[in-house]
């Protein structure tokens, strides 16, 4: 129970954001509803003096004044439907907005929500459910609550015992429709999750399609996509048939109201203790009542899928940030680019990926970081440029935490380029322009043909996903942001995977070309990029060790004879560096 209202508060928290427009909607829509109230009570005086009184200029009158009513009935309610989707509108994007900032702030390995089609699920269908639950949900609920208690109270003014006898079988279809949707709430849970499944799977497989093609094994995709669809709908399908067969059961218990006040009102009529005007009135309202109950069965099974949709969005919002921020940060000044690590442990999941590292740095020196794939090496440089914050252990810039400085301030000093860079759709101009977006067209221009892009203009219109660039210009676009944004510090993460002998010399010669005295760190599982730095220094299993203690299967080439790898600054050659 505590936690399902957690889980309420998170999510209303969205729409309550804006409670002056929400109590605006809400109190609109409640005059809408409680005006449609007063026909029922109109034809009754229509009937009883217009009808048998045969005053027809009076029923003229009345017949207007139900128009009139009418008219003010539906206008109230389509106001106060317009306030709540825009509100609706606010509350899905502020929801996106924070779970897309918290997702940038979670490592793809520290929580299975924040991956592929999870996290899209999340932003997309979870997210989108807001707009539902701000329309409806507890404040509608609310509202018809409200509506049906005057309701009621006006039939039982017109008759007690026929109103009391009538509703009876509301009582059980409102146990039946509680005791149905907490049976239904598990299968619910189950459906939201294979749906992200099937989410999941169609990304992976559009984003590999060509290893699916290669191996021709798009019959075998196909039909794990299709498996999983089929699960997905054979779920859904047992939830609705279980939901309709309930349904149905309710719905003819639901219907005895009216047929009850026909009988026992009709009965009153005869003897006498009842008006006909007063008959039709009462049985309007008990049919009303009937319709009301059924909106308020809607909302609350609204509310019980909020709660899951709303733990489902809680798995991000609660899951620990790879970054703890500390109040009282300052600007970081211009760095010389000197850093140092002491004793660095970090750990992802159960796996110590970091473990116990120091090591120091000269300012302008450049470096490879060589090592077996998964041996740490890019988690090594997420922490050194502090995309993450290591568990323990200190990572400084000429003698200071890093953590004294604002994030602003440090990305503009310090940069860290993955190993596969994000190329949008766009013009080339666009993409190099997405790390300093203030930067002139001269100096996009300058950073291009510093990066080895010249001979590509910069109106060059770029696919999504980079389908018209070669890994080699991938990468070269990478470097011209860095060059844009000119740090005084920059890693590169495995900047020669999968280019070939030629390629991989011509980008390094760029690399060392646009340097231009900064400190330079390569993780690389290549010792041949030894030749362009000025140490080597080697990470295993999360250790440092000596490179030249590395098998050939552990790194993809031999460093050149007359290179010899050196060990980490500060320790004698051949050392471990392990703290």
């Amino acid at each position: 129970m505590k936690e399902s209202l957690h889980a309420l508060r998170f999510i209303y928290g969205y729409p309550l954001r804006y409670r002056g427009a929400m109590i605006l909607a809400t109190a609109t829509m409640l005059a809408g509803l409680l005006s449609s109230i007063a026909v029922p009570l109109i034809i009754r005086v229509a009937i009883d003096t217009g009808v048998l009184g045969g005053d027809p200029g009076l029923l003229l009158m009345i017949a207007l004044g139900v128009l009139a009513v009418g008219a003010a009935s539906a206008a109230l309610l389509h106001l106060g439907k317009q306030l709540r989707f825009n509100v609706a509108s606010r509350a899905v994007n502020d929801l996106r907005h924070d779970l897309f900032r918290k997702l940038l702030q979670l490592g793809p390995a520290d929580t299975a929500e924040a991956s592929g089609g999870r996290a899209l699920t999340r932003l997309v269908s979870d997210a989108v459910f807001v707009r539902g639950l701000t329309n409806g949900g507890l404040l509608e609920l609310f509202n018809q609550l409200l509506v049906t208690s005057v309701m009621y109270v006006v039939a039982l003014f017109i008759d007690v015992r026929t109103t009391i006898v009538a509703s009876l079988p509301l009582v059980i279809v409102i146990l039946g429709n509680l005791t149905v949707q907490g049976r239904l709430q598990k299968v619910f849970v189950d459906v939201k999750g294979q749906f992200t499944n099937l989410l999941s799977g169609v990304g992976e497989s559009l984003s590999n399609i060509g290893v699916v093609k290669s191996f021709g094994r798009e019959d075998a995709a196909s039909d794990r996509l299709h498996k999983i669809n089929e699960e997905l709908s054979a779920r859904r399908g047992s939830m609705k048939t279980t939901y309709s067969r309930w349904e149905a059961a309710l719905n003819v218990v639901g219907a005895l109201p009216t047929p009850i006040a026909l009988w026992l009102g009709g009965s009153a009529v005869v003897d006498g203790r009842l008006t006909v005007g007063s008959l039709v009135a009462l049985t309007a309202l008990i049919m009303m009542v009937q319709m009301s109950m059924h909106m308020v069965t809607m909302h609350a099974n609204g509310i019980f899928r909020s709660v899951v949709i709303a733990q489902r969005l809680l798995r991000i919002v609660d899951a620990p940030s790879v970054l703890t921020l500390r109040p009282g940060t300052r600007p970081m000044p211009a760095p010389t680019g000197a850093l140092s690590a002491t004793n660095l442990v970090v750990q992802i999941g159960e796996r110590l990926v970091v473990n116990d590292v120091s090591l120091v740095v000269k300012a302008g020196e450049a470096i490879a970081l060589v090592g077996p794939t998964g041996g740490g090496k890019t988690t090594l440089l997420h922490a050194l440029s502090r995309l993450r914050d290591a568990h323990s252990g200190v990572v400084a810039y000429d003698g200071t935490d890093i953590r004294e400085y604002d994030l602003e301030s440090v990305r503009r000093q310090v940069v860290c380029l993955p190993q596969r860079q994000w190329i949008f759709e766009g013009t080339l101009e666009d993409n190099i322009r997405f790390a300093r977006p203030d930067a002139t067209a001269e100096e996009v221009a300058e950073a291009a043909t510093a990066a080895g892009l010249g001979e590509f203009p910069l109106s060059r219109e770029l696919a999504a996903n980079a389908v018209d660039l070669s890994a080699g210009e991938r990468q070269r676009v990478g470097l011209a942001r860095v060059l844009l944004v000119d740090p005084a510090v920059l890693f590169l993460d495995n900047p020669t995977a999968n280019l070939d002998a030629e390629t991989e010399a011509e980008l390094l010669d760029t690399i060392v070309r646009v340097q231009r005295g900064r400190t330079l760190i390569i993780a690389t599982q290549q010792l041949a990029v030894a030749r362009y730095v000025d140490r080597v220094i080697a990470l295993k299993n999360g250790l440092l060790v000596a490179p030249e203690t590395l098998s050939p299967e552990e790194t993809a080439g031999d460093a050149d004879p007359a290179v010899r790898p050196l060990a980490p600054a500060g320790m004698p050659e051949g050392g471990q560096g392990n703290g």
